[in-house]
Order: C-alpha cells, then sequence, then structure tokens
C-alpha cells in the first residue's frame, strides 16, 4: 500500500502546497535511504571533480566533503530531502553597452537570496507543521551555507537535469533559478524521479565559454572559470592577457553559459514582455568613471542587501579595473 509506514501519507504534498504558496516554482522530496545509491554516483562525480583539482581555492568544498556523501552528518535525523526552485529576475543585470558599464551575474539583481529563500522555506515548513501537530517534524534549511550538493538532491526529486554547463535545467523554466534544500525528519514515501537528459546534442554552452573552463560535457574547471575569478579568488588576480581579455566586462559572475542555454530563451522571452528596472540598487548601471570613484565604505553600503555583499570591496575594485580596460571606446581612467 502506497505510503504504508509513513506517519503521514499526505506529508509531500502538503510540502509542495505550502512552498508553491510561497512563490516556489517547482517543489518535490526523495527519501534519502530510496535515492541512495544513486546519489552516491552523483557524490563520486563530485569527489572525482574535486580530486582533480577543480575547486581552484574553493577549500571549503574540499572540507565539506564527507558531510556532502552523508545529509545525516549535516542533520543528523534526516530521512527525507525536500528541494524547491525560486525564478530570478532574467534580464541581463548592469550595463548591456560595455561602453557605458559593466555586466553582473542575473541571479545577483534582488535581495540577498540566501536570506530570501531560506525565510520562505521556514514560512512554508511552520504552515505545515501547523497542520500536522500529531507528526513531529522537524528540519534545516540549506541555501547555499551548507555541505549539500543542491543540484544533485534536486535532480534526483525530478525538478531538472543537470546539465552540459553543469547547472541544474528545468524543462519550463530554464536554469534562472535559485534552488532551495530541507532536511527533514520524516520520510515522504518518494522515490528518485529522474528527468530525462533533454541537452541532447547541443553543445551551445560549451562553446560559448571565451575561456574554455566546460573542458568537457558536465564538468567544469573552476580554475578557468569568469565567476571563479570575480567571486571566488581571492587576493591578487593574475591572468594572462588573453584570459583579461575573455573576461570581457563582467565584474561579479558571468552568464553566458546560460544565456546560450535553448532552455533559457523562453523564459527571457517572457522576462522582457514584462520588463521591469532593476530590483536592487547593488546592481548599478553607473558609469565606468562614477565606479571607479566609489570608495569602500559607499560600496559596502550599496551592497549590503545583496549577494554581491559576499564580494569584498578590494575583489571587486580589482575586477572593475580588469573589466574596464576591456570596455570599447573608453579610455583608462585617469587618462587626459
Amino acid at each position: 500500500m502506497a505510503g504504508a509506514g509513513l506517519l503521514n501519507p499526505d506529508l509531500h504534498s502538503q510540502l509542495q502546497a505550502a512552498a508553491r504558496s510561497e512563490g516556489f516554482l517547482e517543489a518535490a522530496g526523495v527519501d534519502i535511504s530510496k535515492a541512495w545509491t544513486d546519489y552516491q554516483e552523483h557524490f563520486r562525480k563530485f569527489e572525482d571533480w574535486i580530486g582533480r583539482g577543480n575547486a581552484g581555492e574553493m577549500h571549503y568544498l574540499v572540507r565539506g566533503q564527507d558531510r556532502r556523501r552523508d545529509p545525516k552528518l549535516v542533520f543528523s535525523e534526516a530521512q527525507s530531502v525536500f528541494c524547491v526552485l525560486l525564478p530570478y529576475r532574467k534580464l541581463p543585470a548592469g550595463q548591456t553597452d560595455p561602453s557605458k558599464g559593466p555586466r553582473y551575474a542575473r541571479y545577483l539583481d534582488g535581495e540577498d537570496y540566501h536570506e530570501r529563500v531560506s525565510a520562505k522555506l521556514e514560512t512554508a515548513l511552520k504552515k505545515v507543521a501547523q497542520q500536522n501537530p500529531q507528526v513531529p517534524l522537524r528540519w534545516k534549511v540549506c541555501v547555499d551555507t551548507s555541505a549539500v550538493l543542491e543540484r544533485s538532491w534536486a535532480a534526483l526529486s525530478g525538478l531538472g537535469w543537470i546539465g552540459k554547463n553543469t547547472l541544474l535545467i528545468h524543462p519550463k523554466h530554464g536554469s534562472y533559478t535559485f534552488i532551495g534544500v530541507v532536511l527533514l525528519n520524516q520520510e515522504l514515501g518518494q522515490s528518485p524521479r529522474s528527468l530525462p537528459d533533454y541537452c541532447g546534442n547541443c553543445s551551445r554552452c560549451l562553446h560559448s565559454c571565451p575561456t574554455q573552463a566546460l573542458e568537457q560535457s558536465r564538468s567544469l574547471n573552476s580554475r578557468k572559470c569568469i565567476s571563479y575569478w570575480t567571486l571566488e579568488k581571492r587576493g591578487e588576480l593574475t591572468l594572462s592577457d588573453e584570459d583579461q581579455a575573455a573576461m570581457g566586462t563582467w565584474v561579479a559572475g558571468c552568464d553566458l553559459c546560460q544565456e546560450a542555454c535553448p532552455f533559457n530563451t523562453k523564459p527571457v522571452r517572457a522576462s522582457l514582455e514584462g520588463a521591469v528596472q532593476s530590483l536592487s540598487g547593488a546592481i548599478t548601471t553607473d558609469s565606468w568613471e562614477a565606479l571607479m570613484l566609489e570608495d569602500e565604505n559607499q560600496y559596502r553600503d550599496r551592497v549590503a542587501q545583496s549577494a554581491l555583499s559576499r564580494v569584498k570591496p578590494e575583489m571587486f575594485k580589482r575586477n572593475l579595473m580588469i573589466a574596464r580596460k576591456n570596455a570599447p571606446q573608453t579610455k583608462n581612467f585617469g587618462d587626459e
């Protein structure tokens, strides 16, 4: 009998309904015991990726390997994983005219997604807990803040497949989405529901990367990635002249492999039809000159409520100086 042995056979559907009421596009979960074999194959690929040095200086990924292997090391009561997708703005962030200013990754536009997604999930979970006082529901919310392979659990829950650009792709919503993960102390009665790999023979994302960071399908060498350089790499950014030029005018993140993906075409078209101004003052469209004159305190104030706050002022200034050199029809700052 379906759901036999579960404290509440309707828990999964209740969680889905509560998540959608909070604005999540898609929501689904999977029991850890049922997904264990499939998940370990995901982890094996991650472990191999780490072993080849592709994490660069992201040492937290290395330190968290054991916890990523076993969710119970993150939340000891974990019996299932519930995943959600929340869309982010699909229009280009920053200046589309490179002579006027830099570009930012789209996901940085708006309030800090760590807090936004976490708050929505907490609200949804409390709602379900109140509906089921007989079920001792406990959980841990993970939004890019815990040692969890979010894309893998979302894929095993049926919310998309991991594309050739290494991102989770939903057949309807594309890849411009945040992933939220909840570790639950209750089983949901759900087995893995992996979607087909709809990438097929398409290789647009692989060819779109100006630094060839996507060295092979579904394998990203972070050490060659513009997002890694601008968001994760601390200290001096030592790049060859060729790599500096390939960085273009990106100062925080890069969307090129997503822009090339056919599954993002329709969502972007829908955004264009309802185009709005930037959602956050953090992603300024100020000129190159204005940004170069911005001091450390002004920068911190500008990005305080955004995920961009994770990029330190000295990192942003470093990125900005490289990006400005790549801007056409401009003089270097300070030139007469």
